[in-house]
């Protein structure tokens, strides 16, 4: 299988010398705030939305979301573990969920499945070649993003593909 053009490369702490400090200073400004929430970014031909609080360290719900994780839910967001992975492909967000992948790469590099959550449903779009999984909720005029990341256990790996077999549209 070829690769996605969209999720091409990735901006890795190396490339800051490794200074974390600025790394998350250029993904939250440039890439965040820059490419995701300030331009308009589109899922369907509806527009995708942010969470936006609690606001933490000057920072954004999602954007935590996006770039850390946590094995506990009760911690503050501020205190969630940096997922260098996920941090590394914050910028293939836009590209993965505008472009038309058979078009531009000529595969079908994301399969997009629903599953139930709650009283409602989320959008789930899988690129197993990648490792990618980006989440969103479909509302009335709108998606939510609700997380995007770099999947690192096989297990986990083995059984989303299993759910996106099953629920794949």
């Amino acid at each position: 299988m070829g690769k996605c053009v969209a999720c091409s490369s990735l901006n890795t702490l190396e490339q800051f010398n490794g200074d974390y400090k600025k790394y998350d200073k250029f993904l939250y400004n440039e890439i965040y705030l820059g490419e995701l929430t300030e331009g308009s970014l589109r899922f369907n031909n509806k527009k995708v939305s942010f969470k936006k609080h609690p606001i933490e360290c000057d920072k954004e719900q999602t954007y935590f979301h996006l770039t850390t994780k946590s094995t506990n839910k009760g911690i503050p967001l501020s205190e969630r573990e940096p997922d260098l992975r996920r941090c590394e492909r914050l910028h293939w967000i836009r590209p993965s969920l505008e472009t038309d992948h058979v078009d531009l790469c000529g595969l079908s590099c994301f399969v997009k499945y629903v599953e139930p959550y709650k009283n409602t449903e989320r959008t789930h779009l899988f690129n197993e070649q990648e490792r990618y999984l980006i989440i969103l909720e479909e509302r009335e005029n709108y998606y939510l993003l609700i997380t995007a990341f770099y999947i690192h256990e096989n297990q986990y790996l083995q059984s989303t593909k299993k759910r996106s077999q099953r629920g794949a549209n």
